[in-house]
């Protein structure tokens, strides 16, 4: 038992060291032989299905263990109770190890063991993560290798390295005579990560010259470097507003000027006309647009008709209102309370509305037919909602306005935005982060990550971005290729459950 115990962690140390060190992402392509191991050998079906939830358990414990501290922050909890909640998310987030488990050790590897990359793409794309992630994110340093993101997602990657995983453990502990058809399987996965790479090297090359090519807007993105103990607090709004209108001062001729998520601690009708004088920066070139995240509301305090929204705004140098997008994709617990409206209805529970979705993307208009699709917090993560953006608005600049002071001097910052690295690629668009404490960056269409701000380092991050139109697969046809391995994975599902009543019934 303690063998099985300790590959089934061995496995999630693997699998989560990746995602804290990039520069290890080999260790992502063995990650799952252990666990395989584990599900082939476990004296029965249930034990098989608690070590892979074991595996995704701890998993979740290390590359998420900066969550205690921003589950104390962001929720005001004492840190033993953060700790249990911490423990609970990770538990939940551990259950899609234990599907997978299941569906491995019920119907096993399949021809030239490809099953476990079919099912693993599949619960990627269904299974509900806090923070979305993919196998395809342990890669972020291997560019030659995720390129193929523009033409079918995170989820070509992610069934790449599985296959591979799936393989090398057939072949690891295949017997003489089952050696030959592991190797087929073996050198089948192979070709496709050489089918990749060649794909990679070549796209690299040609979006390098689009790039080269393409048109440029100058923007000064500013990270203002607010503490998470400053934020919010009344009497530091003015003080917190003059660090940002400062560091603006510092900007000359750049003709955009981005603030972060919340950077605005004043509360702003949606609506309104001219931003007031004293919130406006300076800008001083002559056709200047300006654009910040703030809270913004509809209707009255206390009235039925009131709602919360957290929003981007765009002005012009005068503060005329351009645009505004509120976020469609709240975060619980954070923004809203899930079952809100359910839980409103019990006696005496004490209830108070959170934040409004969105009603759909929404793009700030910029001179030169530019279209800048403001991402906030962590929409960036979500592979689908930059494509919509690129899709039905024809956007073709990504900003991510967001305020990650809640994550404190850990990994999370660089974790985050190396999440968000594979938007770039899937739209062939520049993203540029704008942050309150870091990571400030400019991810190009390529998904390099340029030069960065200091993370808890006030500063103003000036940059060129290249203006790209090109539509990819990915963004014409969304998750074609997420949704034939699901189909296909539904299929073997039913197959081998109707074989099995099959032989139930003789």
């Amino acid at each position: 038992m303690l063998k099985y115990i300790s590959l089934s962690i061995l496995s999630a140390l693997l699998l989560a060291v990746p995602f804290l060190q990039p520069i290890l992402f080999p260790i992502a392509w063995v990650a799952f032989v252990p666990l395989f191991w584990v599900i082939g050998r476990a004296e029965s079906l249930r034990r098989a299905i608690c070590f892979g939830w074991l595996m995704g358990f701890v998993a979740h414990l290390v590359g998420f263990y900066w969550l205690v501290h921003t589950i104390s922050v962001f929720g005001g909890f004492s840190y033993p109770v953060s700790t249990v909640v911490f423990l609970i998310y990770a538990a939940l987030q551990g259950l899609q190890m234990a599907i997978f488990a299941l569906l491995v050790r019920g119907l096993g590897f399949g021809p030239l063991q490809i099953f476990p990359a079919l099912f693993w793409v599949a619960l990627e794309f269904w299974f509900p993560l806090l923070f979305p992630w993919h196998l395809a994110n342990t890669q972020s340093s291997f560019l030659w290798f995720i390129q193929t993101a523009d033409l079918v997602g995170p989820y070509g990657a992610s069934w790449v390295i599985m296959w591979c995983n799936a393989a090398l453990y057939k072949l690891a502990f295949a017997t003489r005579r089952e050696r030959g058809a592991c190797l087929l399987a073996v050198a089948y996965a192979a070709l496709f990560v050489i089918l990749s790479v060649i794909y990679g090297v070549q796209r690299l090359t040609s979006v390098g010259e689009q790039m080269a090519e393409a048109r440029k807007v100058s923007v000064a993105a500013v990270q203002g470097n607010i503490d998470v103990d400053l934020k919010w607090n009344p009497t530091k709004v003015k003080r917190n507003l003059e660090q940002y209108l400062n560091l603006t001062k510092q900007v000359e001729d750049v003709p955009v000027v981005v603030w972060p998520e919340s950077s605005v601690e004043v509360w702003l009708p949606d609506d309104f006309a001219v931003l007031p004088p004293e919130l406006m920066p300076p800008l001083r070139a002559q056709r200047a647009y300006f654009i910040f995240g703030a809270r913004s509301f509809q209707g009255k305090l206390g009235a039925s008709n009131f709602r919360a929204f957290n929003t981007a705004f765009i002005t012009d140098r005068s503060g005329r209102l351009l645009g505004r997008y509120h976020k469609q994709v709240l975060l619980a617990f954070g923004e809203y309370l899930p079952f809100a409206k359910v839980l409103s209805l019990l006696p005496a529970m004490p209830f108070a509305d959170g934040f409004t979705p969105g009603d759909g993307p929404r793009v700030f208009y910029l001179f030169r037919q530019i279209r800048l699709a403001p991402l906030i917090c962590y929409e960036d993560l979500m592979p689908d909602l930059s494509r919509r953006f690129v899709k039905e608005t024809r956007a073709n600049f990504l900003v991510n306005l967001t305020n990650d002071a809640w994550y404190a001097r850990t990994v999370a910052p660089w974790q985050h935005a190396r999440l968000a690295q594979l938007r770039a690629v899937e739209t062939r668009r520049s993203l540029l982060r704008v942050t309150n404490t870091g990571v400030t960056t400019l991810i190009n269409a390529k998904g390099e990550i340029g030069e960065s701000l200091p993370i808890f380092t006030a500063g103003v991050l000036k940059t060129d971005v290249e203006i790209l139109d090109e539509e990819t697969l990915y963004v014409r046809f969304g998750d074609w290729f997420a949704w034939g391995m699901t189909g296909i994975s539904l299929a073997i599902v039913l197959f081998y459950l109707r074989q099995a009543s099959r032989t139930r019934n003789r």
